[in-house]
């Protein structure tokens, strides 16, 4: 049997026993104090996939909050139909149905019997509880007849005009006919592709060999390469962009989806570039700024509490399946709550806020809204620096996850996947005099529902 040294580079020795770190455990802890994000990603699994572009189910139940905005045309109104008494039918009314519901045709009866409540498309009138009796003359088109205004104690409904929304409340069959024609939603299709991320380590033969003040070089360079790695990572995840979008639709939107359905990329020196799409653009792109599916709040010129408890109501439309959302914070988002509690118009609101740690070990801030959500403040160094130092990017666990395509040998599929592949000594042509490492990774982020996540820029 031939004498055990410390130059075998395969077997047990080399790969279970040798330290490859100054800190063993630092490595394992992916530096969550820096990346807390990618660190809450992998703590709850990635999902391996077989293809660097992948796609995503993901489903808007119709029932959660169906309606039809009212008119097709800018100069519609049903000055043909005057304000009515019970009974009286307006008829052809162009409508837009959200996402979810069935395309209206001249023969659509499935949604016959709906009872719905008319308002204004501010919210602020209601006008009336009408019931669709039918399809009207044009695809498109449909026939109400007027049950009552309670408000007004009367049995009429205001016109119909424009932008007004029918919000569908229920149903009601009429005896002895026939069930209405059935119908259902489908899923629908985002996507986004992994981002190969590369950082290399190098140094001569002579360095690498040198103990300069009790310590190797190599392996204090790995300490910090492992460091900017993760900090590439945990970037792309909040602000990597790809070309074409993932597709979907903006919060509470209707229509399909058209864009992000196929691969688009971009060339390098004659290579194909993939690059992940990461939340905040893919807020910026599909999120809303208003409305009650607004889901991005500029918050920069003023927050106030009951700018704060409208915010969050819109919010909690998506709570996740442990009742918590995770607020990615910058410095400066960070800090604002700290700031609050001195803030008369705050503290007087009946705003909680806490200090813990999480499992994961970091510092948290649990602010419970009195509109029942409750948000765990993390801070996040990625974004300390420039205008995102004042973000909290406001993440539903159930729709965000870290997807890895390669595995640590760099191959496809069928192997033991890591997000993070570490080589090494990946240069030895020619006799080279040195030693080369690099931290490898080919990884991205899915998310799908993006009404579910949010951003909120703090003063």
């Amino acid at each position: 049997m031939a004498v055990p040294n410390l130059t075998a580079v395969t077997g047990v020795l080399f790969n279970d026993r040798r330290r490859f770190y100054l800190d063993e455990n630092t490595f394992s802890e992916l530096y969550m104090s820096e990346t807390p994000f990618l660190s809450g990603l992998m703590n709850v699994g990635s999902e391996t996939s077989d293809d660097p572009d992948y796609k995503m189910f993901e489903y808007r139940a119709s029932w959660a909050n169906p309606y039809l905005t009212i008119g097709g045309s800018a100069t519609w109104s049903n000055s043909g139909n005057p304000a009515h008494a019970s009974g009286t039918t307006v008829t052809n009314v162009p409508v837009t149905p959200t996402t979810g519901l069935p395309s209206i045709t001249t023969t659509t009866t499935s949604l016959n019997g709906v009872v719905v409540d008319f308002w204004n498309a501010a919210g602020t009138t209601y006008k009336g509880t009408g019931i669709i009796t039918g399809p009207g003359g044009s695809a498109g088109q449909l026939n109400f007849q007027g049950i009552s205004n309670p408000e007004v104690g009367a049995e009429t409904m205001s016109n119909l005009v424009n932008t007004d929304i029918a919000y569908i409340r229920t149903s009601a069959a009429g005896e002895g006919a026939n069930s209405p024609e059935a119908f259902s939603d489908d899923l629908e299709v985002v996507t986004n592709s992994t981002q190969i991320f590369r950082t290399p380590l190098e140094m001569t033969g002579t360095l690498a060999s040198a103990n300069l003040r009790g310590e190797k070089e190599r392996q204090r360079l790995r300490i910090n390469k492992g460091r900017e790695h993760m900090m590439k990572l945990e970037r792309a995840l909040f602000f990597g962009v790809k070309a074409g979008g993932i597709g979907g639709l903006a919060a509470g939107a209707s229509g399909t989806p058209t864009d992000g359905t196929s691969p688009t990329h971009r060339s390098v020196g004659g290579a194909t570039v993939r690059t992940t799409m990461g939340v905040i653009p893919a807020l910026k792109r599909y999120g809303r700024t208003s409305g009650q599916f607004q889901n991005v709040f500029d918050r920069s010129a003023g927050l106030t509490f009951n700018n704060f408890v409208d915010d969050t109501e819109k919010i909690a439309q998506y709570q996740p399946g442990g009742g918590e959302f995770v607020a990615y914070c910058g410095s400066g988002a960070y800090s604002y709550w700290s700031k609050i509690t001195s803030d008369l118009s705050f503290a007087s609101g009946q705003i909680q806020i806490e200090n813990t740690t999480s499992e994961l070990g970091l510092h948290v801030k649990k602010v419970f809204a009195p509109s029942g959500v409750v948000i765990n403040l993390v801070r996040a160094p990625a974004l300390n620096y420039g205008p995102t130092s004042k973000y909290m990017v406001i993440v539903n666990p159930d729709n965000a996850k870290l997807v890895s395509y390669r595995n640590n040998t760099g191959e496809a599929a069928g192997g033991s996947y890591s997000s993070v592949a570490y080589n090494t000594n990946i240069k030895t042509d020619n006799g080279y005099d040195g030693v080369k490492d690099e931290y490898f990774s080919d990884c991205g982020v899915a998310l799908t529902l993006m009404d579910s996540h949010a951003l909120m820029i703090t003063p």
